[in-house]
């Protein structure tokens, strides 16, 4: 019983990401293209293995369940930092100016970054051929979504983005803490 409501709550979820993939083509909008297929690929690997882990070597799943821990610390303080500064119009998401505290003084895509480290972690704590496909792809997506997003949002938000282009890493948040420490 409980397999077919995964697989249930997994269609579902396909046929809303195909939906967001439809209308954001409609719109152009690469990036959010990128997003949404590495979303799809990442729940993916969470619904197909229906969140069982198979055999596999324990090591690797206790730093791939280790690395769950940073992966939901940029994930969520980039939730509620997107929410509470970004001052967005429509959707969460759709900022009106260029965030650059909190998580976002670390990374310039935290939620991607985050999304990509997760990957990772299921790769490890599933480790299953499937999961090792669908978290490159998730890990490609997000890594393209990053560098379109970069584009949209220097056309977006211009020199103030340049700046913060400058300052803010994109993925590299070793850098990005060292820059904290070091005042820039």
């Amino acid at each position: 019983m409980g397999t077919y409501i995964n697989y249930i709550i997994y269609t579902a979820l396909m046929c809303y990401m195909a939906y967001w993939v439809v209308s954001v083509a409609k719109k152009r909008i690469t990036y959010e293209i990128y997003e949404v297929c590495g979303l799809a690929c990442f729940f993916s690997i969470l619904f197909l293995s229906g969140w069982q882990p198979g055999p596999g070597i324990l090591p690797l799943r206790v730093v791939g369940l280790i690395l769950y821990i940073p992966a939901i610390f940029f994930v969520v303080s980039a939730f509620i930092t997107l929410g509470r500064k970004g001052k967005p119009k429509d959707a969460w998401e759709q900022t009106t100016i260029v965030i650059d505290s909190w998580v976002f003084r670390i990374v310039r895509h935290p939620l991607y970054l985050g999304t990509t480290i997760w990957a990772v972690g299921v790769m490890l704590v599933f480790q299953s051929i499937l999961s090792i496909v669908l978290g490159i792809a998730t890990i490609f997506c997000c890594w393209m979504a990053s560098k379109k997003e970069e584009q949209h949002n220097l056309h977006k938000f211009g020199e103030e983005y340049k700046k913060y282009l400058e300052k803010v890493p994109m993925w590299n948040s070793i850098k990005g803490v060292w820059n904290l420490r070091k005042g820039e």
